[in-house]
């Protein structure tokens, strides 16, 4: 059976990701997965004290909110839908739990930054086509 990935982090161009992979999956009945990835908190000189796995557990909590309201925003699909919120450095497992599940697809909304800002930020879409081995969809 075919999968798709979709790494979504609630921004408009996630849920046009979500929508152009239910539009390709569901002719072919394939599985759909939804990914929140959180990355790993880092404290700092001054930082608020709390423990790690406290931080990681809010942070997943807002991340399966997010799945939902991805969910709801796309309307009701004949595909079954798996979400899951985790925590990890973004685009590199996205890639790997890509591979390592052995997606068909990995898909992700690109909010169009300009030439500059992804130079000084970095494009989470950028890097995913770079790092990953699975082909990568890429919806503005």
């Amino acid at each position: 059976m075919k999968r798709f990935l979709v790494a979504v982090d609630g921004s408009e161009a996630s849920v046009k990701a979500v929508r152009a992979v239910l539009s390709l999956a569901e002719p072919l009945g394939a599985g759909v997965t939804l990914l929140y990835v959180v990355p790993p908190a880092v404290g700092g000189v001054g930082a608020a004290w709390a423990p790690l796995d406290e931080i990681h557990a809010s942070e997943v909590k807002h991340g399966q909110k997010v799945l939902a309201e991805v969910l709801a925003a796309v309307g009701q699909s004949a595909l079954s839908i798996e979400t899951r919120a985790v925590v990890g450095p973004p685009v590199e497992t996205i890639a790997s739990t890509a591979a390592d599940e052995d997606y068909e697809l990995v898909a992700v909304g690109s909010t169009g930054k300009g030439a500059v800002k992804r130079l000084l930020l970095g494009s989470t879409a950028d890097r995913l086509v770079q790092l990953s081995q699975k082909p990568v969809l890429v919806v503005r």
